[in-house]
């Protein structure tokens, strides 16, 4: 997802904007067809489990022990990319339902979370939006894929509205960040570490979270199901070093803090804090519900409109 840089800001805000900014810019990597034992992983710069994985060296080194050499790139969404890696990071549980379509060889290698905290929808308090059903004819930022719309979409249900009844404007959440804070829009649904960067703005009010939608906001982790299936050791080795990683971080957020902020461009540490508490670091292997979750956002989707009908997520592969 290319996305526009923020508008800068001084001090404090220009540095957090600029590491926003670099969290979910694209710097792919031209593909290289995959040779024996080599891996090609590709993570956001914001997958938390995979950044304290590398930092602490419990990923490169096993998989070289194991014979793999290991490719990294940064995580997008272009169609070009998703098919060209063997190991995805972790993506919002509403990316699996968009892509599946695509890319049936992507299949479900773990799950993470619940983690409702880390999204919501933030007005501004010059607007005098107190519920859901005052968001009617306002503008609403959103990007068009992801959770923070899947947020946006039973909000508005369970207010008995639809989209049609806001104006959701679709940009990419730097662009979005811009306009919530230059006024052009009402509000802004979002995710970390955007939601907790917005919520402290002296203009954002909280409206709601993904607790109050009833949402879980899991993480799915996704690779090719054909290179797990020729590279079956693979799969175990990166779990097992997720979940070391997950350990150690909900043992040491500030020790974890201090690694996050340095590889976000310095982004201060209280608002990297925050992330990390509103977070459930859990990993296990995906399973039935997980696809029933998936289902019902599928339907969701299909129901607005955004996805066509008939995306029948039971044929998602589960690796076990």
């Amino acid at each position: 997802m290319s996305q526009n840089s923020p508008a800068p800001y001084p001090g404090r805000r220009h540095i957090l904007a600029a590491a926003l900014a670099a969290l979910v810019g694209v710097a792919t990597r031209p593909a290289r067809a995959a040779a024996s034992h080599r891996l090609r992983i590709s993570a956001q710069e914001s997958s938390i489990l995979f950044q304290i994985a590398r930092a602490r060296n419990l990923l490169d080194q096993p998989l070289a022990a194991a014979g793999y050499t290991t490719e990294w790139s940064i995580l997008g969404h272009s169609p070009a990319q998703m098919g060209q890696v063997d190991f995805l990071s972790d993506v919002a549980e509403a990316v699996p339902v968009s892509i599946h379509p695509f890319f049936p060889d992507l299949a479900l290698y773990a799950a993470e979370g619940p983690s409702p905290h880390a999204l919501g929808l933030l007005t501004r308090k010059d607007r005098n939006i107190t519920s859901v059903g005052a968001l009617r004819g306002r503008s609403v930022a959103v990007a068009k894929s992801g959770s923070s719309i899947d947020l946006l979409l039973l909000s508005l249900q369970q207010a008995g509205m639809t989209l049609s009844d806001i104006h959701p404007v679709y940009l990419p959440e730097a662009g979005s960040l811009q306009a919530f804070r230059n006024g052009s829009i009402d509000a802004w649904a979002t995710f970390d570490p955007f939601f907790t960067f917005g919520r402290a703005f002296p203009e954002a009010t909280v409206l709601r979270d993904g607790v109050a939608a009833g949402m879980q906001y899991n993480r799915y982790y996704m690779a090719d199901r054909t290179y797990v299936r020729d590279n079956p050791a693979t799969v175990d080795i990166i779990r097992k070093a997720l979940t070391k990683a997950a350990s150690w971080l909900n043992a040491n957020k500030d020790e974890g803090a201090r690694i996050l902020s340095a590889h976000w461009q310095n982004m201060p540490l209280d608002i990297v804090a925050e992330v990390l508490r509103h977070r459930t670091f859990s990993l296990r292997p995906a399973d039935a519900t997980d696809i029933s979750a998936l289902e019902a956002i599928a339907a969701t989707y299909a129901g607005a409109g955004l996805i066509a009908p008939g995306n029948d997520m039971k044929t998602l592969t589960l690796i076990k």
